[in-house]
């Protein structure tokens, strides 16, 4: 792995984060097949996905689906729907049974809870309206307000790749997925450093320049955006990386 970029962390006494590019060489030409190899445990028919119809058939589906819906809905008076925000917690959080039940299952089971998700979704969608994303320290700025993520599935101190998640579908072309497998892609391996403000303000400017080094392969990749090629080649890779260990064990 070549090391693309290095950013400084906040704070005094820190040293900086260095990040890898572990692209170079990638096989673009089969990324979507490869990333759909990795996508186990997504349901069409999951109760969450009630709205979504027709059904979407994997994860790249729901998620183009998604991108459409939050584009449409923010251009409405009423904003993201709970419907959609549902949608997207389970698209985020599929992979873990345990933080859907925490998260989907509470919400579709708890009126209350949905009443209060809706009336958050509405406010967060007129700010998201007015507020930028073009710069680094204007993401961080925004995830790092937690009154505007006070409900179900975004408020706590350890959903900041939910947060980042909601902010990437508000803004594909200027907000990476930030999570643990694309850190550990990159060479960070910290505990919980998808929960930390400082890896995602490395993270950030380092996703952007690898989808700036590597767009010369997006011509035939669409429909998804680069910053998103980048986060589904990521996870490809660390997905090549966890086979090859399971191989050596075995």
């Amino acid at each position: 792995m070549n090391t693309l970029d290095q950013s400084s962390v906040s704070g005094s006494g820190t040293l900086p984060i260095s990040l890898a590019d572990p692209l170079n060489g990638f096989d673009w030409s089969s990324l979507g097949r490869r990333y759909e190899d990795l996508c186990e445990g997504f349901d069409p028919y999951a109760p969450y996905l009630a709205a979504i119809s027709p059904r979407p058939a994997s994860d790249r589906a729901l998620y183009s689906v998604l991108v459409a819906r939050f584009a449409e809905e923010l251009r409405s008076a009423s904003g993201i729907t709970f419907e959609t925000y549902l949608a997207m917690l389970y698209w985020k959080l599929y992979s873990q049974g345990a933080a859907v039940a925490n998260t989907c299952k509470f919400l579709i089971e708890h009126d209350q809870a949905q009443e209060n998700a809706s009336i958050k979704l509405r406010q967060l969608s007129s700010d998201m309206r007015e507020v930028s994303t073009k710069e680094p320290c204007e993401i961080i700025e925004f995830l790092r307000d937690h009154d505007k993520f006070c409900f179900r599935g975004m408020k706590t101190d350890t959903a900041l790749p939910v947060r980042s998640t909601f902010l990437h579908f508000v803004r594909p072309r200027e907000v990476p997925i930030f999570d643990k497998q694309v850190l550990l892609a990159v060479g960070i391996s910290e505990k919980n450093a998808n929960q930390k403000f400082r890896f995602l303000e490395a993270y950030l400017p380092h996703a952007r320049k690898l989808a700036a080094k590597h767009a010369q392969f997006f011509s035939s990749l669409n429909p998804e955006e680069p910053l998103r090629l980048i986060d589904m080649a990521l996870w490809v890779v660390l997905g090549r990386r966890n086979r090859r260990k399971r191989k050596c064990a075995s």
